[in-house]
């Protein structure tokens, strides 16, 4: 069975680009103009013939337009030979670790690798932490309100009822920061997670990573 990611990424590459688009109209234009002057000239009066010169201006006009889109063909070649290679390039990101926004996040043995970035004018950060099901497990304090730094959370792994929380787990995070007037402020929530795969889709290189999400390469803060 063909997988879904290639198939649509097949697809896009088959889809005719704008070039090849402005070329197949431009043509059109062209065999247009030669069938008008071609009944023009058949039709002009001897005495008055037609004067070439208008014709000579559109002529040249086309020839622009032509070497127009011959440019941007070009340039749309150099940009898919690009793309190509940053998408071989992600495939070397498979067993790397990685940050990215993302509310999920994979409690291990040995970490919870959460953190975020607040905009500016926040005074009060507010971590929640939520099972599977929806079920609040932990509330804590943002330990910092720093414009975009990179804050990272520390989670003593215990619930809200003191008991420990065993890993592995995956939980869904939400972090809410305000001012001092209680408006809300911006703030991006972060995780480090490993890639596990790589999907070629037509959005572009998308990552599969530990945790269960899967993001597109674009959206990596940092490799690490």
């Amino acid at each position: 069975m063909i997988d879904a990611n290639i198939a649509s990424g097949a697809a896009a590459a088959n889809k005719p680009s704008a070039a090849t688009n402005s070329a197949a109209e431009l043509q059109d234009n062209y065999n247009s103009f030669l069938k008008l002057l071609t009944a023009q000239i058949s039709n002009q009066d001897p005495l008055k013939p037609v004067d070439s010169t208008q014709f000579v201006s559109q002529l040249a006009q086309l020839t622009q337009v032509e070497q127009s889109i011959s440019t941007n063909a070009n340039l749309e070649s150099i940009r898919g030979m690009l793309s190509s290679v940053g998408a071989m390039s992600d495939l070397q990101l498979i067993g790397r670790d990685v940050l990215v926004p993302s509310g999920q996040v994979r409690l291990t043995e040995d970490d919870f690798p959460l953190s975020y970035q607040v905009e500016a004018g926040a005074s009060d950060v507010r971590v929640r932490i939520y099972s599977r099901d929806g079920t609040l497990v932990r509330e804590l304090d943002g330990p910092s309100t720093t414009e975009g730094e990179v804050i990272d959370v520390a989670w003593d792994r215990r619930d809200l009822n003191g008991l420990p929380v065993v890993p592995p787990h995956t939980f869904k995070v939400e972090i809410l920061a305000s001012d001092e007037r209680g408006e809300p402020v911006g703030v991006t929530t972060l995780t480090r997670a490993s890639v596990e795969r790589v999907n070629f889709t037509a959005q572009g290189p998308e990552l599969e990573l530990d945790n269960g999400e899967k993001v597109l390469s674009q959206a990596i803060r940092s490799v690490l």
